[in-house]
C-alpha cells in the first residue's frame, strides 16, 4: 500500500516531466512573427531605450527588461529568447507539483497540471518571445498565496501575495486587472467575514500602490494613446465563447454543494471578472480586450477545475484525466504544426535567390517587422507611423504622399503587406505590382510583390507604342 501510494505521489512529478518536455519540443523553430519581432528588435535597445519605448505603447517593462538581461547572458538567438518564455511555462507548471501539491493534495497537483497543458493558447505562449507566459506564473503564484493567506493567515504568504502581484502588474496591462480583481476580494473578504486580517490587507494595499506608483503616470499615457489609436476594431466573437464558456464551468462546478467554498468561488470571481470587465469596456467605451488577454488567469482557471474536481467520484475523475491527458496531446500536435509550418522557410529559401542585400522593402501595414528582422541590411521603408515604431532601428518611415520619392528605383523594391490589407491608392496610384510570392507567419498570410514606378511603365509603354506607329508607317510607304 505504502509503494502504491509513493508511486501515485510520483505521478505529479512524472506529468510535470512530460508537458515541460512537450514545451521544450516546440522551441527549435525560426519562426517570427510582428509582436515576436517587436520584442527582438525592443531589448537590441539599452534598459533606458527599453523603458522610454515602452511607454509609448500598451506594455509594461519587467518582460523585456528581464529578457534582455537574461540575453546579455545567454545570447540574442531566437533560441535563447524562447528558452526565456519556456521557463514561465515550466515554472507554472511546477507550482503543481510544489505548492498546489503541497496545500491542496496531488490530485488537484495533477489535475491543476494537465488543465494547464490542454489550454491551447497557453502552450502556444510558451514558445513565443512575448510576456504572458511570465505573467501567467505570477498571476497564479499571487492568486494562491493570496487564498492561502485568507485561509491560514500566515504572513509569508501574505508577502508573496504582494510580491507576485508587483511582478504581475508590471508585466502586462491585463495581469494588472487581474491582480486587481485579487486584491479587490481579498479587502472584501477582509472586511466582511475576518477582521483579524484587515490589517495586514490594509498594508498590502499601500505597498502595492507604492510599488506601482512608478508606472502609473506612464500607464495613464498609454491608455489615452490607446483610446485614440488602439489596433482593436470591435468584440471579438472568440472572446464571447471563451468568456460563455467559462460561465457554464463555473455553473457546473457550483452545482455540487461541496464546490461553494472559498477557494472555488475566489477562483470564479478571478477568472470571469476579468473577462466580463474586459468585454464590458470594449462594447461600451473602446475595443479594447480579445480572447488571448484572458491567458493571464489560465492558471487560476486551471486551480478552478482542479478544485471543482476534488469531491467527485473517482470512475468520473479518471474519465476527466484521460480527457485532460487526450486534450493535452493534441494541443502538442496543434501547436507543432502550426510552429513548426514550414512556409517561411521555403519562401526564404526561393526569395534569397532573387534578392539581394541592396533592395528596398515597402509596407503600408505591420509586415514590417517580420522582414525587418530576417533582412536587418536592407532598406525598410513604412508608410505610417506609431510613436513606439522606434523599437525597429532599421525601419524607416515616411509620409505617402512622398512616397515615390523616398524611393531608389536603382535597386529592385518589394512590397510587402497582408493579405488581409487592402491596397492603398497611393500605392497603386504610384506603381504597378506583380506578386512575386507568399509565406504564411503566425495566423496571417502575407504577399511579396515587385514593383515598378507608373509613370516609368507609361513611358516605356508609350515609347514601344510609337515605335511600332513608325514601323508601320514606313511599310505603309514602301
Amino acid at each position: 500500500m505504502k509503494c502504491f501510494k509513493n508511486r501515485y505521489n510520483n505521478l505529479s512529478y512524472i506529468i510535470f516531466t512530460i508537458l515541460s518536455l512537450f514545451s521544450i519540443s516546440l522551441i527549435f523553430n525560426n519562426n517570427v512573427w510582428f509582436d515576436e519581432a517587436y520584442t527582438l528588435s525592443l531589448i537590441q535597445h539599452n534598459y533606458s531605450e527599453v523603458i522610454e519605448i515602452l511607454k509609448s505603447d500598451m506594455h509594461p517593462p519587467l518582460y523585456f527588461i528581464s529578457l534582455k538581461f537574461f540575453c546579455e547572458i545567454f545570447g540574442y538567438s531566437i533560441l535563447v529568447t524562447k528558452i526565456f518564455s519556456v521557463l514561465g511555462y515550466i515554472a507554472t507548471l511546477l507550482l503543481g507539483c510544489t505548492v498546489v501539491k503541497k496545500h491542496f493534495g496531488s490530485d488537484t497537483s495533477m489535475v491543476y497540471m494537465l488543465t494547464i497543458g490542454a489550454i491551447p493558447m497557453s502552450l502556444y505562449f510558451s514558445v513565443q518571445q512575448r510576456s504572458y507566459e511570465w505573467c501567467i506564473f505570477f498571476v497564479t503564484l499571487c492568486f494562491t498565496e493570496a487564498l492561502l493567506f485568507l485561509e491560514n493567515h500566515g504572513t509569508r504568504h501574505c508577502v508573496i501575495f504582494v510580491i507576485t502581484a508587483l511582478f504581475a502588474a508590471y508585466n502586462h496591462i491585463y495581469a494588472l486587472l487581474a491582480v486587481g480583481v485579487i486584491f479587490i476580494f481579498v479587502n472584501i473578504y477582509a472586511f466582511v467575514k475576518d477582521g483579524k486580517l484587515i490589517k495586514a490587507i490594509i498594508i498590502s494595499d499601500i505597498a502595492m500602490t507604492v510599488g506601482y506608483s512608478p508606472w502609473i503616470i506612464p500607464l495613464l499615457y498609454q491608455t489615452e494613446a490607446a483610446a485614440g489609436s488602439f489596433w482593436l476594431k470591435g468584440v471579438e466573437p472568440l472572446s464571447v465563447v471563451v468568456f460563455a464558456s467559462g460561465i457554464v464551468i463555473s455553473t457546473l462546478i457550483l452545482a455540487k454543494k461541496e464546490n461553494r467554498r472559498l477557494s472555488v468561488i475566489f477562483a470564479i470571481t478571478c477568472v470571469l471578472s476579468v473577462q466580463a470587465i474586459g468585454l464590458l469596456v470594449t462594447i461600451f467605451i473602446r475595443p479594447f480586450y480579445i480572447a488571448r488577454y484572458s491567458v493571464v488567469i489560465s492558471g487560476i482557471f486551471a486551480l478552478l477545475v482542479a478544485f471543482g474536481t476534488q469531491h467527485i467520484k473517482e470512475k468520473v475523475k479518471n474519465i476527466i484525466y484521460v480527457l485532460l491527458c487526450a486534450l493535452n496531446v493534441a494541443c502538442l500536435i496543434g501547436t507543432g504544426i502550426f510552429e513548426y509550418n514550414p512556409s517561411m522557410n521555403n519562401f526564404f529559401n526561393r526569395f534569397d535567390e532573387i534578392a539581394s542585400s541592396t533592395d528596398t522593402f515597402l509596407y503600408c501595414d505591420s509586415s514590417f517587422g517580420i522582414l525587418s528582422y530576417y533582412y536587418p541590411e536592407n532598406t525598410h521603408i513604412c508608410t505610417y507611423y506609431e510613436p513606439w515604431f522606434s523599437a525597429f532601428d532599421n525601419v524607416d518611415c515616411v509620409n505617402k504622399n512622398d512616397i515615390v520619392n523616398d524611393i531608389d528605383f536603382d535597386n529592385t523594391v518589394w512590397f510587402v503587406k497582408n493579405e488581409l490589407t487592402k491596397t492603398p491608392d497611393y500605392i497603386k496610384d504610384n506603381f504597378i505590382l506583380e506578386l512575386t510570392d507568399t509565406f504564411k507567419c503566425d495566423f496571417n498570410t502575407f504577399e511579396v510583390y515587385s514593383i515598378q514606378r507608373t509613370r516609368n511603365f507609361k513611358r516605356f509603354r508609350n515609347r514601344i507604342l510609337h515605335m511600332f506607329s513608325h514601323q508601320m508607317q514606313k511599310q505603309a510607304i514602301a
